[in-house]
């Protein structure tokens, strides 16, 4: 699964996933990816609006999304206690997880036979 769908104020959103998301995040935030990964055990409540931003910005091209928008559902839903934050999370895990082990397990498409 590379999305799962975050309802804020009523409106669902589809928040995808992807190395665009993560990579625009990286940009966005001003750091390299061992220290965004390190933001990422130290400083949750810094990256966590600008990854589900990022996130919905890409599921919902159409809206006019702003971080500071995200932020206030964000926190108008309980902050890191917000379900959709838990939501996101815990489905943004396991598309990493499921991708990893693809890659260890050596699944995935079959190779195009010339």
């Amino acid at each position: 699964m590379n999305h799962t769908i975050l309802t804020f104020e009523g409106k669902e959103y589809k928040a995808k996933f992807g190395l665009s998301v993560l990579g625009n995040t990286i940009k966005d935030l001003g750091v390299d990816m061992i220290e965004f990964l390190e933001l990422s055990k130290t400083n949750v409540p810094l990256i966590t609006p600008v990854l589900i931003f990022n996130s919905l910005k890409k599921g919902n091209p159409d809206e006019n999304l702003t971080l500071e928008q995200v932020e206030d559902f964000l926190d108008n839903d309980g902050g890191l206690n917000s379900p959709q934050f838990i939501k996101f999370f815990d489905a943004f895990g396991r598309s990493m997880h499921t991708e990893e082990k693809t890659k260890i397990q050596g699944k995935g498409k079959a190779p195009v036979k010339k």
